[in-house]
């Protein structure tokens, strides 16, 4: 079995393959104090609720975005599990995804394995939103080359900054948005739910469109993937398929091309 390791700045997320299109998945906040041996007590606990245990794993791969969890990473792989282990980095073209912007090594490896993902499994050209830590946008062509994209504060950034920045007003959790929400708030805490909802529905319509006009790609695929992209996918129609695993499919697709 494949095991997926995908670091962002808010949460690694590790995914165990059971078949080409499932996953069992367990997030652990980013911490670069973490050591291998802290991911192996946390894993194998994890596994073992599965019934499973690090000998069922037969290949790893590694992608991050935060550079300094990576030698954890790469010890716990080397340590504990006794298979090929292969490290997503950009300035490595083995992922066999052509990068066609100014400075390919500035492509994050997350983007990277979206675009993998979505031009083997969706119809492109195509637009990749990933909810994240930051929220992104990425236009993969037709030819299935990476092109670039976006980048915006992601929900959760947004919510803490009116929060800190703004002395009366309380944090709100977005798991209680939703596509029925009134525009108009009649409380404080409605007003902002509404603000911040909607907002960011407004925000991710208006770039979606000027990347369709800009690129003359009215019929771009639109994949959502990343955590809060479930409670926006069913309130706007720009969103075509929502696809939580894509980054972790995408990963895996990368490992199977070093195989061949």
């Amino acid at each position: 079995m494949l095991l997926v390791i995908d670091g962002g700045n808010t949460n690694i997320v590790f995914g165990l393959r059971q078949d080409k299109d499932q996953f069992l998945n367990w997030r652990k906040s980013t911490d670069p104090a973490f050591t291998a041996d802290d991911y192996a007590s946390w894993l194998a606990f994890h596994l073992k609720s599965h019934d499973y245990t690090f000998a069922d794993i037969t290949g790893i791969i590694i992608s991050t975005v935060v550079p300094e969890t990576l030698p954890a990473l790469r010890r716990f792989a080397d340590r504990y599990i006794d298979a090929t282990c292969y490290i997503l980095t950009a300035d490595d073209l083995s992922h066999g995804v052509t990068i066609a912007i100014d400075k390919p090594e500035q492509a994050g490896a997350d983007r990277i394995a979206n675009a993998a993902a979505v031009s083997l499994i969706y119809a492109c050209p195509s637009i990749v939103i990933d909810f994240g830590t930051a929220t992104t946008f990425d236009y993969i062509s037709g030819e299935g080359e990476y092109c670039g994209g976006v980048i915006s504060p992601g929900v959760n950034l947004s919510i803490d900054a009116l929060y800190q920045a703004a002395a009366r007003l309380p944090l709100i959790d977005p798991a209680h948005w939703h596509k029925d929400l009134p525009i108009i708030g009649k409380t404080t805490i409605a007003a902002m739910n509404s603000g911040l909802f909607f907002g960011y529905i407004s925000l991710f319509e208006g770039i979606v469109a000027r990347i369709k006009d800009n690129v003359n790609a009215p019929d771009a695929t639109v994949v959502a993937t990343g955590g809060l992209g479930a409670i926006f996918c069913d309130a706007s129609p720009i969103i075509d398929i929502y696809d939580p695993t894509l980054t972790l499919k995408g990963l895996a697709i990368i490992f199977e091309r070093q195989q061949v």
